[in-house]
């Protein structure tokens, strides 16, 4: 289903979601949340991650990625310093591509829906509605009732704002 979709609004209130990460930062990720992975397994799920972002934000007509992340991403350190500090400086390079947004919501807007875990909002082809895909280790789960879509957008800086402040907490991490 999210193959189809021409647009993808991700919300990531953890880490930075896998159509933006460097190799390392996905290594780092899979490796210390799936222990129970052996090592080429691990390399195997970092080539896949890789693979996808190629597909889905290259070639001729690239998927449409509004990536939403909570400040929190920004500083919670995965991996070592320097591959934060790659993955920073990927988001802020991916934030000037023509298909790409990356935007944050501002602390001081509280509670919102996107604090109960990620989630994405697939925009299809009319007359396919859009969806919100809230997805855990078990199972997936679709919304798709207008109301339930409308509930979970959200305000945020504008992507310079947002540029901003990414690059100010990758210098912090040279501190």
């Amino acid at each position: 289903m999210k193959a189809g979709a021409t647009h993808l609004a991700s919300f990531q209130p953890m880490l930075v979601p896998g159509l933006l990460q460097t190799e390392d930062y996905a290594r780092a990720v899979i490796s210390q949340m799936r222990k129970d992975l052996s090592a080429p397994q691990v390399e195997s799920l970092v080539r896949v991650r890789l693979e996808r972002q190629n597909s889905r934000l290259g070639g001729k007509a690239p998927a449409r990625l509004w990536a939403t992340l909570d400040e929190a991403v920004l500083r919670r350190r995965v991996g070592s310093v320097e591959v934060m500090r790659d993955q920073l400086r990927k988001l802020v390079e991916a934030s000037e591509q023509s298909n790409v947004t990356v935007q944050l919501p501002p602390f001081s807007l509280g509670a919102h829906p996107g604090l109960y875990g990620p989630f994405v909002i697939l925009t299809f082809p009319h007359p396919t509605p859009d969806l919100v895909w809230l997805e855990n280790p078990k199972n997936s789960v679709y919304l798709e009732s207008p109301d339930d879509v409308d509930n979970y957008t959200e305000s945020t800086l504008n992507p310079s704002e947002t540029r901003t402040r990414i690059v100010r907490v990758s210098k912090e991490l040279e501190e």
